[in-house]
């Protein structure tokens, strides 16, 4: 059953996520087991205990006061789990391209 995860630091931009993803997994009737929202990179990766297809990852690509941004979590990710879904987020439009060329 999938799990979804979701990095982001900024509070407002996690429950702005948060609810369009309860509200897409509702009306397209997918099922997911859990739905889990970090603040700091460090605790995403010691939740991911699992590998496999069934994972599906928010990552915001900017995260304030933190080494790691959200690229590089996805490289972490990705070495774990080559199967997991990884979508990177951001208000900062000038990304776009950087998460393309990623």
């Amino acid at each position: 059953m999938l799990r979804i995860f979701i990095l982001e630091d900024d509070f407002m931009q996690q429950a702005r996520l948060e609810q369009a993803i309860e509200e897409a997994v509702k009306t397209s009737d997918v099922a997911y087991k859990t739905l889990e929202v970090f603040g700091k990179p460090q605790q995403l990766l010691e939740a991911v205990t699992e590998t496999g297809n069934h994972q599906l990852f928010f990552l915001d690509i900017e995260i304030r006061g933190e080494e790691k941004k959200g690229m590089e979590i996805a490289r972490e990710i990705r070495a774990r789990d080559p199967h997991a879904v990884i979508v990177f987020v951001t208000t900062h439009s000038e990304f776009m391209p950087l998460t393309y060329k990623y």
